[in-house]
């Protein structure tokens, strides 16, 4: 289990079997995404995992910089062959993530577009 904390964010991860989760506490905003971000990272790139769970029941605001981490690591996922998911919000970070169409993005195409080399779009 890993623990990283500053005020007023928390992240603790933890590897159960081949899951990897997150569970995440306090204010996810520009100040915090760098230590969530280096937090859920290494689940994602460990062979020995299949599925990333971020749980944010105890989040309580998130800001456009939580919502870019939390793309950023969706994408990272889906190119590393792991299900990704983000469960147990609380209704103001809902609306946050259904304003943008959290749930119905498509990692794969925006991991494409941003990720080929250029020679594959001309």
């Amino acid at each position: 289990m890993t623990t990283c904390e500053s005020s007023p964010f928390a992240v603790r991860t933890q590897r159960s079997g081949a899951r990897f989760v997150v569970t995440c506490q306090g204010e996810m905003d520009m100040t915090t995404c760098e230590a969530f971000f280096a937090a859920v990272l290494p689940g994602i790139t460990d062979t020995t995992t299949d599925r990333v769970s971020i749980d944010l029941a105890e989040v309580t605001f998130l800001s456009a910089g939580g919502l870019r981490t939390l793309l950023l690591l969706l994408c990272a996922a889906h190119h590393n062959g792991k299900s990704f998911s983000v469960h147990d919000t609380q209704p103001q970070v809902r609306r946050v993530l259904d304003l943008f169409g959290f749930a119905t993005f498509k990692a794969g195409l925006v991991w494409e577009a941003a990720m080929s080399p250029r020679s594959r779009h001309n």
